[in-house]
Formats: structure tokens, C-alpha cells, sequence
């Protein structure tokens, strides 16, 4: 059963950190990045699937600006540990996406939730602080929202703002 591990940041880049900690996990690895202009995504469930470094790795990438529960279901199949980069912009996203729509919003949050749920690979989810995440009180509420969601389901969470990174809850895999 995959653990649930949810990664505090900051401003600053921990890709290195992160993906020491996604190879505890096993050598087959997989990132689902959210950070993609919604012109370059794909239509009809198609993705960007590459392998990619990230930090001091190489992982299986999908680049997937909403719907990244099916994502990492995809990816968590196959790979040992699956790294979602990153929640705080992912919530931006869906607001973009679905504006005036919360059952949409509901639905996409579920649908991370479920996969937390299903345990099919160690999933290592980034998301900022609450301090750290900026724009406007609708996005800071909504990164709060998937946090405290995600957070239910986590077995670690760590806060990686400061140095070193500290285990607020469970402990570190491996």
C-alpha cells in the first residue's frame, strides 16, 4: 500500500530534496506538473509524456494543468512513487478552469482524494504553505481547501521551508 506524503514549500526550488525522497520509494518514478499554459494542453485526454529530470532524477512526466487525479492513477500503475508539482497551482487552475462551477471543482478534488485513497504507489504531493501562497483570497482558500483534504489522507507531512526539512506528522519512507 502506497504511502501519502504531503510536502510544505516555500518560494524556494526543493526538486533536489524531493526527488531523494521519491527514490526511497523504488528507481521507477513518475511527476504529474501542473505549471503548463492552457494553450499548450492537449485535447481529448491527451498528455505530454516524457521522461524529464527533475531535481537529481529522471521521471516519467505528464504535464497536466487540471485533471490530475486520472494522471496519476496513469502514472501510479507502473511507478513506485508519483510526485505532483504542485497543489497550490493546481487549485489556481480549477479556478481558471471553473470559474462558476463547484461541482466541478468538487468533482476534481475528489477525484485527488480517491487516488490518495487507492494507495497504488507512494504519492509525494507539494503544495506551499498557507503563507507562502499568493493571489487573490479565492486561490488562497482553495489551496486551503485541497490541503486540508489531502491532508486527512497523509500518513507524512513534511515542512520543507525550512533547512533541514522537518516531519510535522508520521515519518519519512525508507
Amino acid at each position: 500500500m502506497g504511502e501519502n506524503i504531503i510536502i510544505l514549500c516555500g518560494d524556494g526550488s526543493i526538486q533536489d530534496y524531493v526527488s531523494e525522497l521519491a527514490t526511497r520509494s523504488g528507481e521507477d518514478l513518475g511527476l504529474v506538473l501542473t505549471a503548463i499554459a492552457f494553450e499548450d494542453e492537449k485535447v481529448s485526454g491527451g498528455r505530454i509524456e516524457e521522461d524529464r529530470r527533475y531535481g537529481k532524477e529522471t521521471f516519467q512526466t505528464f504535464d497536466e494543468p487540471i485533471f490530475i487525479g486520472s494522471a496519476i492513477a496513469q502514472l501510479a500503475g507502473h511507478a513506485d512513487a508519483v510526485v505532483v508539482d504542485s497543489l497550490d497551482d493546481w487549485a489556481q487552475r480549477l479556478l481558471m478552469r471553473f470559474p462558476d462551477d463547484p461541482v466541478e471543482l468538487d468533482a476534481e478534488i475528489s477525484s485527488l482524494t480517491s487516488v490518495m485513497k487507492a494507495g497504488m504507489s507512494d504519492l509525494l504531493l507539494l503544495i506551499k504553505k498557507p503563507e507562502f501562497v499568493t493571489g487573490s483570497a479565492e486561490h488562497r482558500e482553495m489551496a486551503a481547501r485541497i490541503l486540508t483534504s489531502a491532508r486527512e489522507l497523509a500518513g507524512t507531512v513534511i515542512d520543507a521551508t525550512i533547512e533541514p526539512p522537518s516531519v510535522l506528522q508520521g515519518e519519512l519512507p525508507g
